[in-house]
């Protein structure tokens, strides 16, 4: 019989998958004319593979579902399990079109049955994840089946694991990590022959939130462990964000990464947790009464705009807003000599930032360049507070490029924004930045630049 052996000995058990693309159809006919009951059996051949544990055995469940594919139809027939719970063989029963043939392919839980297509089979990995201590919740994690000519079906896993050990004080209320470069959940496809082959993304996230952790306590000496399934990937260093809130609204956020874990595998990571008060953060509200959220970054330092001007909300797109006259309030304009950009378009809290405040930004922040923030596929560079209070606050400036000649040049490579602050008659200070360089300068007043706000 297998043994779990997983990240020194933790016991697992599986989750309910939630599914980001429409799922497979299943046929389950109230009508049997056509079908024929028939009975497949299913072995666990794998550690980390399935539903629950007792001990070190891995265990099929009570409730068990699978979605089982025959021949070259793309129709799935749900089975459920009749016998074997508790051990790690099972039968599952159900029924299929008599004309039905081997080979036959099947995934777990139903649940995440995304559909066959051609030479691969599609499945999806949550988003949500609920929390169990030291574990997983029932149907989290994906499996494969393949048969080349019988109803014996050997499940093979499809995810990667990461068991986080927290310690500190304070009692969690939310947690989720996000990815900066990995599709970490969503819908992936994998040879349908070869359920151990490397698999594809179809449409996937890069964001896993952890539910039903509100309330849990932490302790400083014993770990409470979150395990959580996820796409295989190497990660590199600090491109793994876990973000958490504590009872009392206090936060924290670390970076994890600089590391690989394949198919059945896992990565023990031990983080020492401490909550923070938030500071220099706030909304205020913009023309049309709505909100804008701004962030400081250093003590009394300005209060920056969450997103551009010239987007229509704040939605999370991170959208690279308008191209605007230096003064001016025309999109992809022309030189005009009116109110300040930001207090045209945004009125009277808000204003375009100063030349001062564009050195300080520079040199008071924490800079990275990044070329698909927080999964939005927008490139540009994310100052954060260097000092305590403001470490966690940061603010995203899109590489939205600039317009000439009828066009948008540089996008997603080169940022420019207009400071208020002029040069003579005829130039004004504007921030400007690639992956490579960043630095304060001068610019003619009749280029269309990005504009960022700041509160009044």
């Amino acid at each position: 019989m297998k043994k779990l052996i997983y990240l020194a000995g933790a016991a697992l058990v599986m989750m309910a998958s939630a599914s980001c693309e429409k799922k497979a159809d299943v046929q389950n006919p109230e009508s049997k004319e056509g079908m024929v009951k028939t009975v497949f059996s299913a072995v666990s051949k794998e550690s980390r593979e399935k539903t629950s544990i007792s001990g070190s055995d891995i265990l099929w469940s009570e409730g068990d579902q699978v979605v089982i594919y025959a021949g070259t139809s793309t129709d799935g027939n749900e089975f459920t399990l009749t016998s074997g719970e508790g051990t790690t063989s099972a039968i599952f029963e159900g029924w299929i079109t008599e004309t039905a043939t081997a080979p036959y392919y099947a995934v777990y839980p139903s649940s995440a049955a995304e559909g066959i297509d051609g030479s691969t089979i599609k499945y999806s990995i949550p988003a949500n994840q609920a929390y169990v201590e030291n574990s997983f919740a029932t149907s989290t994690v994906p499996m494969v089946a393949y048969s080349e000519a019988d109803k014996s079906l050997a499940f093979k896993n499809q995810t990667a694991f990461i068991k986080l050990e927290l310690t500190g004080a304070g009692t969690i209320k939310t947690m989720e990590i996000a990815s900066a470069a990995n599709n970490i959940c969503g819908t992936f496809s994998v040879s349908k022959t070869d359920p151990t082959a490397a698999s594809t993304a179809v449409a996937g996230a890069k964001k896993i939130t952890i539910t039903n952790i509100d309330g849990t306590a932490l302790d400083a000496t014993t770990p409470k462990n979150v395990i959580i399934a996820l796409a295989p990937a190497t990660f590199a260093a600090n491109d793994i964000t876990l973000s958490m809130t504590a009872s009392d609204d206090k936060v924290f956020t670390t970076k994890l990464g600089g590391f690989t874990v394949g198919r059945s595998q896992g990565k023990a990571v031990a983080v020492e947790v401490e909550f923070v008060t938030l500071i220099g953060r706030g909304t205020a509200k913009r023309t049309g009464d709505i909100d804008v959220n701004w962030v400081q970054l250093w003590e009394n330092g300005p209060k920056w705009a969450e997103y551009n001007v010239g987007e229509d909300n704040g939605d999370g797109s991170y959208g690279c807003g308008g191209y605007f006259a230096w003064k001016g309030n025309e999109t992809r304009g022309t030189k005009e000599t009116v109110d300040d950009t930001a207090t045209d378009l945004w009125g009277s809290n808000w204003r375009m930032p100063t030349k001062e405040e564009f050195d300080y930004l520079l040199a008071n922040c924490n800079v990275s360049w990044t070329t698909n923030y927080n999964g939005t596929g927008k490139a540009g560079r994310v100052y954060t507070g260097k000092t305590e209070g403001y470490k966690y606050n940061s603010v995203f400036f899109p590489a939205a490029g600039h317009y000439d000649y009828g066009e948008v040049i540089g996008a997603g490579s080169d940022g420019y924004y207009w400071s208020s602050t002029p040069d003579g008659d005829y130039y004004a200070y504007s921030l400007g930045f690639r992956w490579s360089r960043q630095n304060v300068d001068y610019y003619y007043r009749d280029e269309v630049l990005s504009v960022r706000a700041v509160l009044k």
